[in-house]
């Protein structure tokens, strides 16, 4: 496999054999990092979320899949039916060259098609291997199959975090939400053990989870709830935190936690002296103890203006507040176009990807396009050293495509 990226990770080979979002979303980092990643569909089926419609939405921005390329930016795909004689040795060819193997596939399957840790960790001792999966690689429910929207968000308790206790519904789930959480954790795993790996430990096999994100995410809840209480009991939010509903329908969202601090100046720009005047709400204990009336009093206050006349006021407020943004205004906040965070793809016209939530060095100004179906088989194969003949009678026998 060739490699002409640049990057921290330039240099490295990564071979994925994973569907949809969680792990295929680890592997895109690594690329993003210079790593050469190739991933292995099969040849005709491919992976099944380049077809997926979600909610009677199309998966794509243009000819290409967006939410597929997202999740794929910057790889190599082959084609390879595991299951076809030949096909296993032919994916063992890229295993024994690669420093990293990561899949989301299940331990039975990946024990019928010979891609278990035993299996590759036998022909490559230097593989990092890296799996992915819904509840963790132990336990009684270890083998279960699981999406984000069960393992992370219903199970994990996410769902039941954000959801008001009298809703008639859970509330929803952002699309792969859970699943680009526990692929920063899976990414990092793999990182951490390809820098032991090169301190002359051996390499460890990583392993991640949704449930595990669930709980990482959660962890402010699981360590400070009380028994006691009984299941889904909730503090109560300060009244200098959370959301307060402007003129118009937007909203505003603050996090004064140190309300001393900020009370005065906060007052000032909200145009209320009365409040700062206000002998029930003159200090932190006060505020406390009047709780219900000062949130009352702030609902008024912030109904007299629109979000954005809001936001003007607040400009000058040196304390944690924010408007609170629909996801379609997002992409183009000021602080999102200055960091790059959304990069354009020059080779799909209209289509912008995410980069990963970090940066290390410089930053590339647009993102790659993702892999279609098996565009890059013959390159890999060759640059495996994979003969011309050998590929033509791989495709004859429907190996490959």
């Amino acid at each position: 496999m060739s490699d002409t990226r640049t990057g921290p990770l330039a240099g490295i080979r990564v071979v994925e054999l994973a569907q949809w979002v969680f792990v295929p979303s680890a592997a895109a980092i690594l690329a993003d990092l210079g790593a050469d990643v190739v991933r292995i569909e099969h040849p005709v089926h491919g992976d099944p979320y380049n077809a997926l419609t979600t909610a009677g939405a199309k998966n794509g921005a243009s000819a290409q899949s967006a939410r597929s390329a997202q999740a794929n930016r910057g790889k190599r795909s082959i084609g390879i039916d595991l299951r076809k004689p030949g096909g296993r040795e032919l994916a063992y060819t890229l295993v024994r060259e690669a420093d990293a193997f990561l899949t989301s596939f299940r331990a039975d399957a990946l024990g019928r098609l010979g891609m278990s840790e035993a299996h590759l960790k036998a022909l490559n001792p230097r593989l990092v291997y890296a799996r992915g999966d819904a509840f963790g690689p132990e336990g009684p429910d270890s083998a279960l199959p699981g999406y984000d929207i069960t393992a992370f968000w219903a199970r994990g308790g996410v769902g039941a975090l954000v959801t008001d206790p009298d809703a008639s519904q859970v509330a929803r789930q952002p699309p792969s939400f859970g699943d680009r959480i526990a692929s920063v954790g899976l990414a990092c795993g793999v990182m951490a053990s390809l820098l032991g790996r090169e301190r002359g430990l051996a390499p460890e096999p990583v392993s991640s989870s949704l449930m595990a994100a669930a709980a990482w995410v959660t962890a402010s809840e699981i360590i400070s709830h009380d028994p006691s209480a009984g299941p889904g009991a909730r503090v109560a939010v300060p009244p200098l935190t959370g959301s307060y509903r402007c003129a118009g329908g937007g909203w505003i969202m603050l996090n004064l936690m140190q309300s001393d601090r900020y009370w005065d100046d906060f007052c000032k720009h909200l145009g209320a002296p009365e409040l700062r005047l206000d002998e029930r709400f003159g200090d932190g204990p006060s505020r406390d103890a009047h709780a219900a009336e000062l949130r009352t009093a702030l609902e008024a206050v912030f109904a007299r203006r629109t979000r954005d006349e809001w936001s003007a006021a607040f400009a000058t407020f040196d304390g944690p507040w924010a408007p609170v943004q629909d996801v379609t205004e997002l992409a183009d906040d000021p602080q999102i176009v200055a960091n790059g965070f959304v990069r354009p793809v020059p080779e799909i016209d209209g289509m912008r990807l995410v980069r990963a939530p970090f940066t290390v060095g410089e930053v590339a100004d647009t993102l790659p396009r993702g892999p279609e179906l098996g565009e890059h088989t013959e390159t890999v194969l060759l640059d495996a050293g994979v003969e011309w003949d050998e590929i033509e009678k791989l495709k004859d026998a429907g190996v490959i495509t």
